[in-house]
């Protein structure tokens, strides 16, 4: 893969001021001999919200009395965040006339102050180690301290680093978000208007649907589909009758469903299947239909608040303004009924950003591989998982929890909707909807888990962008990584854009011996297609995409001319565009990317850093481009990466 570079600097380019929303800032109050790992995974935590975390490791070399050091810390932040294990932590001897410890000591100061307070203990099944417990004297003191606080706060209590983590980034998102921090959410996007029911609304418009003809293949999935709308059962009965009682259990299940889950990983084409039958098939096939709304979580103005606010003011017929004055407990019990009562279709966009896994500005570079193995990712009674994978619940299903115990209430009540239907995409299932309060699988989802594409569609796909080849050549090749649409896509592309193939994969299979996949672990066999399939990109191109990559959230097109900084760089980056389009840079419109330029995009600068210290990297990586900016421009791009 190609490795991250970018344009010596010649002279600056203006940055447009703007003025950036402060991030809040968390004090992160514990002891720390006892606990480096929880502490690293309370930075990350933060660091995935969007908060600025203040920490006892990052205060520089200083003359200065340890005491103040500390409370300055408190006085700095927004937030207190307090996490309580065995030790009660030292205790100063000078200026401290009661005798307490600096944990103890940034407790008070955070009460003093009356700031927001979040506390977590250590649980008493967490492994601890003997000398992890303070004893004597720093004992009694820390039980005080600790049922004091737990008298006066609802505490969180945590069994391993992650546990902690997951519950630090389920509190830190609950916190309602500044003025400023809203407002700039939204202005990155076009706010699309909403239209008058039932005409459709489009809130999101999805762009990537590169195929030359369109969405490939994948009639069994746009059956199955149709079937869940229009009570028939096409897709069943295409499958014949070996296992017909089985069958029948899942078309009942699917025609009881109100709400269809398509769960692939990323670049799978479960966004360009739900797209396609929503904007061509589902207007014909679902009867009556009140109107449908397609709402994309991957932008970032597509919070679940956003979402509720536009979606009543569509199925309400009412305006922007109306609905965002309604009580939010309101707000959501009018969507609900509206969509209780008349025959809505609503399409959910990639709604893993509402779990934990995913959740804040700073999605991880984490393969969805390991996610799908992190995360216990198993539904019962879904289809395309075998008996067993259907039956197993072992595992962190907490990072599929959603960020919001608001929102799973939301979901949860979403099916029991009687008139409307709602689809939904997303890379993981939402452990809030795999069991119902009786343990058993909620009978108004239906999970359909997305394979690879079939022999027949690959080769189409394979061949509408150019790429020639006997099928016996051609079909084990994308087999080997079970027929990825969009790898599928990516290596079609370069096969047909070689200069010395023309498209024809023999030949260039021959001018590539080190293409082999066969030869690797399955896990690595992805990558290895990957790498290939970038080599057609020139170093400016890649150099675009990873800088894209690098960013948390969309900058607009000023910022990527400011980070080249050389003369050209506007027709530079304009020549770079014409392939790699424009998904992630501020745009009302927006040109369709390569197959290969969508995977370098998702992928990006991620398997180039450490995970856990990604966000921190990603700011360091870029401090060279930012030097001869004024303070007001660097936090105009701070603010973005």
């Amino acid at each position: 893969m190609p490795t991250l570079t970018s344009p010596e600097p010649d002279s600056p380019t203006p940055l447009p001021s703007q003025s950036a929303p402060r991030k809040r800032k968390v004090m992160v109050s514990s002891t720390a001999r006892d606990l480096p790992d929880h502490r690293q995974d309370v930075l990350d935590a933060c660091l995935r919200q969007s908060f600025d975390p203040i920490m006892m490791e990052h205060l520089p070399a200083m003359d200065a009395n340890a005491i103040q050091a500390s409370l300055d810390m408190v006085d700095e932040a927004d937030i207190y965040l307090g996490i309580f294990a065995y030790r009660y932590g030292w205790v100063p001897g000078f200026d401290n006339p009661k005798q307490i410890s600096i944990t103890e000591m940034e407790y008070r100061r955070a009460v003093e102050r009356g700031m927001p307070r979040l506390i977590f203990f250590m649980h008493d099944d967490h492994p601890v180690r003997p000398s992890d417990v303070e004893t004597g004297d720093g004992a009694a003191k820390l039980k005080k301290l600790k049922d004091e606080i737990g008298s006066q706060r609802v505490a969180g209590f945590f069994k391993s680093p992650a546990d902690l983590r997951g519950l630090i980034v389920d509190s830190l998102s609950r916190l309602p978000k500044s003025d400023a921090e809203q407002k700039r959410q939204t202005e990155f996007h076009y706010v699309s208007p909403i239209p008058p029911a039932p005409e459709v609304y489009v809130a999101h418009p999805y762009t990537l649907l590169t195929a030359p003809n369109g969405l490939v293949g994948r009639r069994h999935e746009l059956n199955w589909l149709t079937d869940w709308v229009a009570g028939t059962r096409h897709a069943a009965d295409s499958l014949g009758t070996p296992h017909q009682a089985a069958l029948n259990r899942i078309v009942s299940r699917l025609h009881r469903s109100r709400l269809f889950f398509f769960v692939a990983i990323g670049g799978q084409g479960k966004s360009a299947l739900a797209w396609h039958w929503f904007q061509n098939i589902a207007d014909q096939e679902m009867r009556p239909l009140a109107g449908r709304m397609w709402w994309s979580f991957y932008e970032s103005d597509a919070s679940f608040e956003n979402f509720v606010i536009r979606a009543l003011a569509y199925t309400a017929k009412i305006s922007i303004e109306q609905a965002k004055a309604q009580p939010v407990a309101e707000r959501e019990a009018w969507l609900l009924h509206l969509l209780d009562t008349q025959p809505f279709l609503i399409v959910l966009d990639g709604l893993e950003r509402l779990l934990l896994a995913y959740s804040g500005g700073n999605v991880r570079g984490l393969e969805d591989d390991e996610l799908d193995q992190r995360t216990a990712h198993r539904v019962a009674e879904a289809y395309g998982l075998d008996e067993t994978a259907a039956q197993s619940y072992t595992g962190q299903a907490r990072l599929r929890q959603t960020s919001d115990p608001r929102i799973a209430s939301f979901l949860r009540k979403l099916t029991h909707v009687r008139a409307a239907r709602v689809l939904a995409t997303t890379r993981l299932y939402p452990s809030d909807l795999q069991i119902d309060a009786l343990g058993e699988p909620v009978a108004s989802c239906f999970a359909y888990f997305l394979p690879g594409l079939s022999d027949d569609d690959a080769l189409e796909l394979w061949r509408s962008f150019g790429a020639r080849g006997a099928r016996e050549n051609v079909l084990p090749v994308l087999a080997s990584f079970e027929k990825h649409s969009l790898l599928v896509q990516a290596l079609a592309s370069e096969v047909a854009r070689d200069r010395s193939a023309r498209g024809d994969f023999e030949k260039w299979r021959a001018e590539h011996p080190d293409f082999n996949p066969f030869d690797l672990a399955h896990d690595q066999r992805r990558s290895h297609v990957l790498s290939h399939a970038l080599r057609g990109l020139s170093d400016s191109q890649v150099w675009l995409l990873q800088t894209i990559a690098a960013f948390r959230m969309p900058t607009t097109y000023d910022t990527l001319k400011v980070l080249a900084f050389r003369p050209g760089a506007a027709a530079r980056i304009s020549s770079s565009m014409k392939l790699t389009g424009k998904r992630g840079t501020k745009n009302k419109t927006r040109k369709t990317t390569s197959a290969a330029s969508r995977l370098k995009l998702r992928v990006g600068v991620y398997r180039e850093f450490d995970d856990s210290a990604c966000t921190t990297r990603r700011w360091s990586m870029h401090k060279k481009y930012v030097v001869r900016l004024t303070d007001e421009e660097r936090g105009e791009l701070q603010l973005v990466i």
